[in-house]
C-alpha cells in the first residue's frame, strides 16, 4: 500500500470520491475536526492537512511507521473497537476499508465506537468492499473476513445511532472486468496492485479514465451495483 497509494488508479479514484463527499457533506471541513479511523499509510490524513485538528489512528504498528515516514505527527496507535478520544470530539469520521477486516470482529461495536467519538449530526464517511462472490485471493491477503451488501450496510449504520444520507455502490464502470478477473483468478498471486518496480501500464491509465467519469457520475447519481460501497451518514440518536 505505502508503495503503491499515491499512484495507482483505485486508491487515487477512492481518496477523489471521499474527498468529493466530504466537500458536499460538510463544505467548510479545513476548519473542522477530522478523525481517519484506520489510517493505514497516511495518505488521506496527509491530505486532509490541518494537524493541530486532525488525526489518524491504526492499530497496526508498521501503519504508525508508514504514517511517520510520510512526515505525520498527528497520528496514534489504536483500536478503532476501543477509540482513545472523548464523547463528541469530530466533527467528521472517515473510515475507508476498515471494518471489513479480520481485527474488526464486531461490526456493531466499531459503528458505536465512531459514533460515539462524532458530535452531534457529526458525518461518517465510510468505504466497504461489496458482494462476498468477489471474494478473491488479493482478500486472504489483505485479510477480508466480510463483504457487504446495501441492505447490510444501511440496517448497521441505522442500529448503531446514524441516519444515512447517501448509500451507493461504486466502480461499476469496471464491475465486469472485476468479476471476470475475481472469478477466473487473475487476482491470484494474492494482490490486485503491480509488482515491485512495474511502472504504471497503459491498462492502468485506461482504469483511471473510467474511474474519473464514473466519479463525475457519482456526483448526480447512485449505482445500483459495483465492487465498493460507499455511505455518507451522520450521527443522530444516541446508539
Amino acid at each position: 500500500m505505502f508503495r503503491v497509494e499515491e499512484t495507482h488508479w483505485w486508491y487515487g479514484a477512492l481518496q477523489q470520491f471521499i474527498f468529493q463527499a466530504l466537500e458536499h457533506a460538510l463544505p467548510d471541513w479545513r476548519t473542522k475536526a477530522i478523525l481517519d479511523a484506520g489510517c493505514g499509510t497516511g495518505t488521506i490524513l496527509k491530505r486532509l492537512g490541518n494537524p493541530d485538528k486532525n488525526v489518524g489512528v491504526d492499530v497496526a504498528t508498521e501503519a504508525i511507521s508508514l504514517c511517520q515516514r510520510r512526515g505525520l505527527k498527528n497520528v496514534r496507535q489504536a483500536d478503532i473497537n476501543a477509540l482513545p478520544f472523548a464523547n463528541d470530539t469530530f466533527d467528521a469520521v472517515i473510515c475507508s476499508s476498515v471494518i471489513y477486516h479480520e481485527w474488526v470482529p464486531d461490526v456493531g461495536v466499531a459503528l458505536r465506537e465512531l459514533h460515539r467519538v462524532l458530535r452531534p449530526k457529526g458525518v461518517l464517511l465510510l468505504n466497504v468492499p461489496a458482494f462476498g462472490f468477489l471474494h478473491s485471493a488479493h482478500d486472504d491477503v489483505v485479510m477480508t473476513a466480510r463483504r457487504f451488501r446495501r441492505n447490510e450496510v444501511l440496517s448497521s449504520l441505522r442500529a448503531n445511532g446514524f441516519t444515512v444520507d447517501r448509500l451507493t455502490y461504486w466502480t461499476t464502470l469496471l464491475f465486469p472486468l472485476a468479476l471476470l478477473a475475481r472469478t477466473f483468478g487473475a487476482s491470484k498471486l494474492g494482490r490486485d496492485f503491480p509488482a515491485e518496480g512495474k511502472t504504471q501500464s497503459p491498462a492502468d491509465r485506461i482504469f483511471a479514465t473510467i474511474m474519473s467519469i464514473e466519479l463525475s457520475l457519482l456526483k448526480r447519481i447512485s449505482m445500483p451495483f459495483g465492487v465498493a460501497l460507499f455511505a455518507v451518514a451522520r450521527k443522530s440518536n444516541v446508539a
